[in-house]
């Protein structure tokens, strides 16, 4: 069994925050996909073509404040979907193909411009949460394997309970790389994390199409669900 949890508090301060869950399972992520990189690619460059004032739309601003709020600096840590919007803004930007299940989480996020993020369960395992960092966790930085850091106190953190591997830093901004996603990754848990004014239905709508896309490109078989103050946590059979 495993599990995804959102710790109490979270939902306390930030009562309008959704995590949109997709369990994918039997994965098939090795090889390219011609159709996905030409969809990345196409997606990407509307996002050039019609950029958004990343200082003041809400989809932007809403999680700045909420960075703000746990002690972290998003004009320095800007949380992954700001930055990756801030990079494809830009004339002739490109996203390297890296595999297909990264394809996915990169073309919705900068189409839905909100957080999705994706972690191989195989190499988590057990309880994933979001929580408060209480300092003594373990952080390896994405393609810095030999090195560890620790999470700053009362940061927002996304972790394997029993290990205390950090999956991703200051909520969304950096991933960890023992669960990073491989074209040899069978079984993922992806988020599409929603916060502010409508964050339900726009977390849902991501997550759905993320689940139809890891279907139909990856004939994977998934799962989907919704972390909410009603429904903090989600167990399911690997």
């Amino acid at each position: 069994m495993a599990e995804i949890r959102v710790h109490e508090k979270i939902f306390e301060v930030y009562p309008t925050f959704r995590r949109g869950i997709v369990v994918a399972k039997q994965m098939q992520n090795a090889g390219p996909s011609e159709e996905l990189e030409a969809m990345l690619e196409q997606v990407v460059a509307e996002a050039a073509e019609k950029p958004i004032d990343l200082k003041t739309d809400p989809r932007i601003v809403t999680w700045s404040e909420a960075h703000r709020q746990f002690g972290s600096n998003p004009n320095k840590y800007a949380p992954a979907h700001c930055a990756l919007l801030k990079r494809v803004q830009k004339a002739g930007a490109q996203i390297p193909f890296i595999n297909k299940t990264v394809a996915i989480m990169n073309f919705n996020s900068v189409k839905d411009k909100i957080p999705v993020g994706g972690d191989d369960l195989m190499r988590a395992g057990g309880t994933l949460e979001l929580c408060y960092a209480d300092g003594n966790e373990n952080f390896t930085p994405l393609g810095k394997p030999d090195m560890v850091e620790h999470p700053d106190p009362g940061e927002v953190i996304y972790v394997v309970s029993e290990s205390k591997e950090v999956m991703c830093r200051r909520w969304n901004w950096r991933n960890g790389h023992k669960t990073r996603i491989t074209e040899k990754t069978e079984i993922i848990v992806m988020n599409t994390d929603g916060l502010g004014e409508g964050s339900e239905a726009r977390a849902l709508a991501t997550r759905d199409r993320v689940a139809q896309m890891l279907w139909e490109f990856c004939q994977a078989k998934v799962i989907t669900t919704l972390l909410s103050p009603s429904q903090p946590s989600y167990s399911f059979h690997m």
